[in-house]
């Protein structure tokens, strides 16, 4: 009995050996080190897939909010178009006049401005230029909104007109800034408008069925309000707008 209990103190006393002591507390800071690593693990995981979890929920109301506005761009048709940027779209058409060699202003028509490659142009029906032989001169022009004349130059012109291929581009820099866009190669090209000047009585806006005679040279616009046409006859008959755009790229302006 006397034995055990010695070798009991004896290893009590052991243990309290200094590196026993030093390796308990090596280890005591070690396992409180793992616990503290492991509970901020543990927290930085849960605030990660709260994070995620947020971002995913932003994304989806960023996704449910974008097809919200294309749903309702696409809803927005010509009219409300027209209806928004009507005082621009109205001073962007002309009324124009030539003279021949017998009398002024003989002849009267509408054009139109066009932007196309950062250079602004003004466009019209290439029989107001020459028609069955007569060929005008001395052109004028002013915008809808304008008491101004301008002079511009003619640049070309197609008077092909039982082919539709019958246009007229004049330049003139520096005094034209506003004009309308011409319709992409792979935009629809369904007729919408026609757009009038208000020196012949002409409505400003009007469908495109119901374009009448005496509109020769006005745009013709889709439901983008983009340019996809020239109108050159009563039954509606249209110069495409990729006629003009392909001469304008064969031609060189300074």
């Amino acid at each position: 009995m006397q034995e055990n209990k010695k070798i009991k103190n004896f290893s009590f006393k052991a243990f309290l050996k200094p590196y026993y002591i030093l390796i308990f507390a090596i280890f005591t800071v070690i396992l409180v080190l793992f616990l503290t690593l492991f509970f901020e693990i543990r927290n930085i995981s849960i605030q990660f897939s709260k994070y995620n979890s947020n971002i995913s929920n932003l994304a989806n109301k960023v996704s449910v909010l974008d097809k919200d506005f294309n749903e309702r761009m696409a809803k927005l048709n010509g009219s409300e178009l027209l209806l928004s940027n009507m005082n621009r779209i109205i001073s962007t058409v002309y009324y124009g006049t030539a003279d021949n060699d017998v009398r002024e202003d003989v002849k009267d028509f509408t054009a139109f401005a066009m932007m196309y490659k950062e250079k602004y142009y003004l466009i019209t029906a290439g029989h107001c230029i020459e028609f069955e032989g007569e060929h005008y001169k001395n052109f004028k022009f002013k915008a809808n909104d304008a008491t101004d004349w301008i002079n511009p130059d003619l640049v070309d012109y197609k008077s092909d007109y039982e082919n539709n291929i019958d246009y007229a581009i004049f330049y003139f820099p520096n005094r034209i800034s506003m004009g309308l866009i011409p319709a992409a190669p792979e935009e629809e090209i369904t007729p919408q408008y026609v757009l009038g000047n208000t020196e012949r009585g002409l409505n400003l806006v009007k469908r495109y069925k119901d374009a009448k005679e005496g509109e020769s040279g006005s745009p013709v616009l889709n439901s983008k309000c983009h340019v996809i046409g020239i109108m050159i006859k009563k039954n509606g008959a249209f110069t495409p707008i990729q006629v003009v755009l392909k001469a304008l790229d064969t031609i060189k302006i300074e």
